[in-house]
């Protein structure tokens, strides 16, 4: 009949259109939930940022209060971050003494009161350093499990285990009851926090990113302020 060959076409696009909304459908099945993808793109972006200032407070309190355990100390490092691998971390710890270092690419400086002294250079440790500050993000990008409140997200890290003694530096069979959190704001994971119990005592880290993508540079000390027979004066670039 007359009408049948123009049938075809309408045959073929109907098979496609049922080809795309199959693999529409298929994509949807296999996606992440979400909350997981929003936390995955937050704590992304910060990742990518070009540098970034990290506060990590690190304290031990008994379960249900807030006070301080006893005889134990509230640690806070402050580290300036820039890729891809220059880092400046400063320690407060108990009686207000600090320590400072600057690791720059291959290059490592260490705090000596008032001066600097740089130590022999190490290729890689840079990267090595950089890598364990990065650490909690990575973790809340490849989140296998994340549920959301407002801007709070409660989330589970691939490798769980693996994660929380590579941050706490406590064995798995130690720790009991981690729980984790990360706060977007904007496009950007700005805080995270692990808690976990050790005994009976409460670990609490807590991880504060800010100047995401407009933190100062790293560099390295000024000439004037290196020990005799050291020299600096590189600048790290992005």
């Amino acid at each position: 009949m007359p009408g049948r060959p123009r049938a075809l076409p309408f045959v073929i696009v109907g098979v496609f259109t049922i080809l795309l909304v199959g693999a529409i459908v298929l994509s949807l099945s296999t996606a992440p939930p979400l909350d997981e993808q929003q936390l995955h793109v937050a704590a992304t972006a910060t990742l990518n940022a070009s540098g970034f200032v990290l506060v990590d407070t690190i304290s031990v309190t008994s379960p249900g209060s807030a006070a301080p355990a006893p005889g134990s100390q509230t640690v806070v490092v402050r580290a300036l971050y820039q890729a891809p691998d220059a880092i400046e971390e400063s320690e407060v710890g108990p009686g207000t003494q600090s320590a400072a270092v600057i690791v720059i690419g291959a290059r490592r400086f260490r705090e000596s009161g008032s001066q600097w002294t740089e130590l022999p250079p190490s290729p890689g440790a840079g990267t090595a350093v950089v890598k364990t500050v990065r650490l909690p993000l990575q973790a809340a990008a490849g989140a296998v499990e994340a549920t959301r409140h407002g801007d709070l997200y409660h989330f589970v890290p691939a490798g769980i285990e693996r994660f929380l003694a590579s941050v706490l530096g406590v064995r798995p069979s130690q720790l009991s009851s981690p729980r984790l959190t990360a706060e977007v704001r904007g496009e950007f994971l700005t805080h995270e926090r692990i808690t976990a119990l050790v005994g009976r005592q409460r670990l609490t880290v807590d991880h504060e990113f800010s100047d995401i993508g407009s933190a100062p540079p790293v560099v390295a000390p000024p000439t004037s302020s290196l020990v005799p027979g050291r020299s600096s004066g590189a600048t790290v670039t992005p």
